[in-house]
């Protein structure tokens, strides 16, 4: 999508950028919501609750990082073990990445969900 020039009242950008964000979050866009909230942030600081907002959405596109690397570390560590097991067939070294992966997911999960039990007050 290319950038698009604002028009307007600063009020009226910084309005419209808001509900972007909004839409980007409901939808899992963290890093598009990041972007765009720190435009608003820049320019106008106190505008509604951007600041909360952005740090909702760093929060979020962190645990979104964490879990995408834990599928990741999941995948090779199940691709190690198959190499050390002697798998033969490129079709079960496929379906051992993706359970690596699932696995290096929910284990993401449950580490995240502890660390959420410990936060909480």
């Amino acid at each position: 999508m290319p950038k698009q020039i604002l028009t307007g009242a600063l009020d009226e950008q910084c309005e419209f950028l808001y509900n972007l964000a909004q839409e980007k979050m409901e939808q899992g866009n963290y890093t598009g919501a990041v972007h765009v909230l720190k435009e608003i942030v820049k320019h106008r600081p106190d505008f509604r609750d951007t600041a909360s907002l952005l740090a909702e959405a760093k929060a979020r596109k962190s645990e979104q990082t964490f879990l995408l690397l834990m599928a990741a570390v999941g995948a090779i560590v199940a691709i190690a073990v198959g190499s050390v097991v002697g798998v033969p067939n490129d079709l079960v070294f496929l379906v051992i990445l993706v359970a690596g992966a699932l696995a290096g997911y929910g284990a993401g999960n449950f580490i995240q969900s502890f660390r959420r039990r410990r936060a909480a007050p």
